[in-house]
């Protein structure tokens, strides 16, 4: 499947520098159930060359103001209502405050770094807990830069239009999620600021496959050149857990093409 050996491409070699039967086992604890042809997957292996090629290809222009448009009222109209019903609606003048620092929505018992189609919520959500402060860096070294790193290859148009509409749903999925987990589950009122950051980059890890799966058409359906660009967005920021949440991406969409 063009997806496996896209990411085997990037993760099984320019990023860990495993030696193929290192990846190829760990493939293989993840689909113990046969469902994946070892063997076939191995052939693909064969086409490291693709990206080459589609880095020659013209890029597709793609229109992003309306996806970013219907992203942000469907926060402001569903989103924020849901909020305000759990936590109450503010009593000031502006209750919803828009920045590059990040949203911020003040509701009567909280202000809560509001998702939105930027990258400053993870500005705020640093701020808010000031997780580099006891060594753990999810916001400062993986999160913002990674968010980051997809911005600034969407303005240089690496992404179709499919693609484009699913980084931006991505993007409002994980912090859409971080909000429910912390803001209305309350699941981030840990004993230590060093255990709520460690809950806060454990969970947002675990809750990657989900989004990448089943934002927009899904990161399975998605075209070979949004795959390729994808993998080598996130690639330079990928730690060792982010590598076992991204087979299980892979392993997913084999089991599910």
């Amino acid at each position: 499947m063009k997806l496996l050996f896209i990411l085997i491409l990037l993760m099984g070699q320019s990023l860990w520098a495993m030696t193929r039967e290192q990846y190829r086992q760990e493939l293989e604890d993840l689909t113990r159930d046969g469902k994946v042809n070892i063997k076939a997957l191995e052939e693909k292996i064969e086409m490291f060359e693709l990206d080459q090629q589609f880095n020659r290809a013209p890029s597709i222009v793609a229109d992003s103001e309306d996806i970013i448009l219907q992203l942000q009222n469907s926060l402001i109209e569903e989103f924020q209502p849901q909020l305000e019903q759990s936590l109450g609606t503010c009593d000031q003048a502006q209750c919803l405050t828009l920045s590059n620092e990040g949203a911020r929505l003040r509701t009567a018992q909280k202000e809560v770094c509001f998702p939105y189609t930027h990258c400053g919520f993870y500005k705020c959500m640093e701020e808010k807990y000031r997780c580099s402060d006891v060594g753990v860096h999810y916001f400062t070294k993986l999160a913002y830069p990674t968010c980051s790193a997809y911005v600034a290859n969407l303005q240089k148009n690496k992404f179709t239009q499919k693609g484009v509409e699913w980084i931006y749903n991505v993007m409002v999925c994980l912090q859409k999620g971080l909000v429910q987990e912390c803001d209305l589950n309350n699941n981030c009122q840990q004993p230590s600021q060093k255990e709520v950051c460690d809950h806060i980059t454990d969970y947002t890890l675990s809750f990657h496959p989900s989004c990448y799966i089943n934002s927009g058409v899904g990161v399975c359906h998605l075209p070979l050149k949004d795959q390729i660009n994808i993998w080598k967005t996130v690639g330079p920021y990928l730690t060792d857990r982010e590598r076992v949440e991204a087979f299980k991406v892979v392993a997913y969409c084999l089991k599910n093409k």
